[in-house]
């Protein structure tokens, strides 16, 4: 079966050609080119011929299909006109003055021509370019992308960068699950059967995190995240619990495997790890990275930290993407366990610049009114969800049925402006 390629002809089958053309010239040829053939020929030559006393003339076919003839001394490697290639040479005639000698070598330079042509006609000496090689004069196209990371671009200071770092288009793309067109009594039974308390959502979360989450100084917990769980509880009739936990415990899935709370909302990203331990509901946002750095400072990107020191938190996507760049501009990256010791230690010093999910940066930026500024952001292409112990699918439903509800009621698009302003970006 063809696979529509060129029909290419190997090394060895393009050697056998040559030596049959020259088997059947000798056959045709006979006593006539035998007596035209010195028997002291050196090794790899077919004869000499004398001209004179210091040039012979050859006849050679090269394996890249090439039939020069010509002069050349007596001493000259016969590869070397064209170099890299294979010679068969076929050496004539001892006496120019003789005709019959002249009419012996051009009836053997005909035989020998059209033996060529035969071999050429029968393929190519090319190899065939196999798929994802380069073809000479033309790009190569290795079928995949590049190991080497694009290098981040550098932004104008406290905007955007254009310049694309890690595009949504090679990310991680998060399953989604289609969600119930209604809470059915069996449904909700199932979920609240899993519950820890069940008068209660218990919800785990990584606290000061805002605008998704964040205590609003009476104890209470407020934010994007927040409403999401408050719309669950309503659907099962029951009230939202916040219990505050360390990011490494709820990423895990340990703090809900433990049973500490029910379901996670802490602006955590899907990823394909995680998934291996914990049961995402539908995403809900569309996130990136953003790298800050105080005011007073010039730089403007990753490439401008060398030797300096890149703050994240302990168990980010930040972190990881932080990390993956470090050798390459520099810079030394230290962990810290929250957010606000991160964003301390920039307000002290203690490292040059910080990088963390934007909007959480973005509204710290606003708070401090001019004292941060945000250079560079990272399109990583990470979209939150919402976790479950692995194998509670009862809980997720509940959960993707109440995202899939906010943007048809419209108290997603309210929450989003009230919480991190603006619209949501269209996928």
């Amino acid at each position: 079966m063809s696979d529509g390629s060129e029909s290419h002809r190997s090394p060895l089958h393009r050697n056998l050609s040559v030596w049959g053309a020259l088997a059947l010239s000798v056959a045709l040829l006979g006593p006539s080119m035998a007596a035209n053939i010195n028997p002291q020929a050196p090794a790899g030559h077919v004869g000499r011929a004398r001209f004179g006393s210091q040039f012979e003339v050859c006849t050679c076919w090269s394996s890249n299909g090439h039939l020069p003839r010509g002069r050349m001394p007596r001493t000259r490697n016969l590869r070397s006109p064209l170099r890299g290639t294979e010679f068969l040479c076929i050496l004539l005639g001892e006496n120019v003055a003789s005709n019959q000698r002249r009419s012996t070598r051009a009836a053997l330079l005909a035989v020998v021509a059209a033996g060529a042509l035969v071999v050429s006609a029968c393929g190519s000496s090319t190899p065939a370019a196999s798929p994802g090689s380069s073809t000479a004069g033309g790009p190569a196209s290795s079928g995949a992308a590049s190991s080497v990371p694009a290098a981040p671009g550098s932004a104008s200071s406290g905007s955007a960068s254009s310049g694309t770092k890690a595009t949504a288009s090679s990310a991680f793309v998060a399953p989604s699950t289609a969600a119930p067109a209604s809470l059915t009594p069996a449904i909700l039974a199932a979920a609240k059967a899993t519950l820890t308390d069940s008068s209660s959502l218990t919800v785990c979360t990584s606290l000061p995190y805002p605008p998704f989450e964040v205590d609003d100084g009476s104890g209470k917990v407020i934010g994007f995240d927040i409403d999401f769980m408050d719309w669950m509880s309503k659907n099962l009739g029951v009230t939202t619990k916040v219990s505050a936990q360390q990011f490494t415990a709820i990423k895990s899935g340990q703090a809900m495997k433990s049973k500490k709370c029910d379901i996670a909302a802490a602006a955590m990203t899907i990823t394909p790890e995680r998934e291996k331990a914990i049961s995402f509901s539908n995403s809900y946002y569309d996130a990136s990275q953003a790298l800050m750095v105080l005011s007073a400072k010039t730089a403007k990107s990753l490439s401008d930290l060398k030797g300096k020191k890149l703050g994240a938190q302990t168990g980010t996507t930040g972190l990881s993407y932080a990390q993956k760049y470090a050798d390459q501009y520099g810079y030394t990256v230290l962990q810290y366990q929250q957010i606000s010791d991160e964003e301390q230690a920039l307000q002290s010093g203690k490292i040059d610049a910080a990088i963390h999910d934007q909007p959480a940066l973005n509204d710290y930026s606003k708070q401090q009114k001019g004292k941060v500024k945000i250079v560079d952001n990272f399109n990583t292409g990470e979209e939150y969800g919402f976790g479950a112990a692995l194998g509670n699918t009862a809980l997720v439903q509940v959960a993707n049925y109440a995202i899939a509800q906010s943007h048809k009621d419209g108290t997603y698009l309210s929450s989003y402006k009230k919480w991190i302003g603006g619209t949501p970006p269209t996928k």
